[in-house]
């Protein structure tokens, strides 16, 4: 067995994807300082505190989960652009990746289960919904309902549960607040099956892009990348954030780039669409770390 170090675990994690998981707690934590917390007397700063590293945590034993059963399943072979290169290489067996899935999982449940006792049980609901899909995102993902899973685990029960560990009780303008950034979370999602068209259906599993053809399926990462910064502008006329969200039209360039990737290749030639997810990454999280800053900078003036 090939020597493995601290650093060759915490890469098999994929410690890149972990914007989606710590951004909205971020976010959506700001804006309710933003909206209630300098007016109000209760807001549980330490409970996001706890609230990062559990998310992490899921989606950390979540990403190992699901390449133990891509691996299984045969989803992943050698050479192949969305390799499990840890298992493929030989520096982890199978088995140790799934255990490694599920210590994190269970240290993740730990802390979720403090915060019950700390913010109330009315979260358990919220933490069960998180652990099942967690443990079974592998099979979601290969039933076409990836995309789904994704808004509902780093966007929508995010900032539900945020709202109750924050504040005690839920302020539902989070659940379209979490959108913009949410979105973006899912088009990294669909960036990769759009690219994985042709090795997912030889491998006999079904995504969103397989149903859709590929044509339609670009239609859809334009309009997962475009719809944010629309909903920064409505959101803004409506007065529900602050007109310094505007500082997210900074990231516009990352987008269009995406975006000229995406809609000018063949989605039928995975080689077209290298490294979009990859890129589509850090678009999501510099407009979701400039969607915060907008309530914090706002929050203290």
């Amino acid at each position: 067995m090939e020597k493995r170090t601290l650093k060759d675990w915490i890469i098999a994690t994929r410690p890149w994807s972990f914007p989606a998981s710590f951004i909205p707690v971020l976010a959506i934590g700001a804006y309710l300082y933003y909206r209630y917390g300098t007016t109000s007397d209760v807001f549980h700063g330490w409970n996001l505190m706890l609230a990062l590293p559990m998310m992490m945590l899921f989606q950390a034993g979540g990403n190992l989960l699901s390449d133990y059963s891509d691996y299984k399943k045969e989803v992943d072979l050698p050479g192949s652009l969305n390799g499990v290169r840890h298992i493929q290489s030989g520096k982890f067996t199978p088995k140790e990746i799934r255990l490694f899935g599920i210590i994190l999982l269970s240290f993740a449940v730990l802390i979720g289960i403090t915060l019950l006792f700390i913010a109330g049980f009315y979260l358990i609901w919220i933490g069960l919904a998180g652990m099942i899909m967690a443990f079974f995102y592998a099979y979601i993902k290969y039933h076409a309902l990836g995309d789904l899973e994704i808004l509902l685990c780093y966007a929508l029960l995010p900032a539900i549960g945020t709202s109750y560990i924050a504040l005690d009780n839920l302020h539902p303008e989070v659940i379209w607040i979490c959108l913009p950034f949410g979105l973006l979370t899912v088009a990294i999602l669909h960036a990769n099956n759009t690219r994985d068209i042709q090795n997912d259906s030889r491998a006999k599993i079904t995504t969103i892009p397989i149903l859709i053809g590929g044509h339609i399926s670009q239609w859809i990462y334009f309009f997962e990348v475009i719809i944010p910064y629309i909903l920064i502008v409505l959101f803004i006329i409506l007065k529900e954030i602050p007109l310094l969200s505007l500082i997210t039209f900074l990231t516009i360039p990352m987008a269009l780039k995406n975006l000229k990737q995406m809609m000018k290749a063949n989605p039928n030639n995975e080689q077209e669409l290298i490294g979009l997810d990859q890129t589509t990454a850090p678009l999501q999280l510099i407009f979701g770390i400039l969607y915060t800053l907008s309530f914090v900078i706002m929050s203290l003036i």
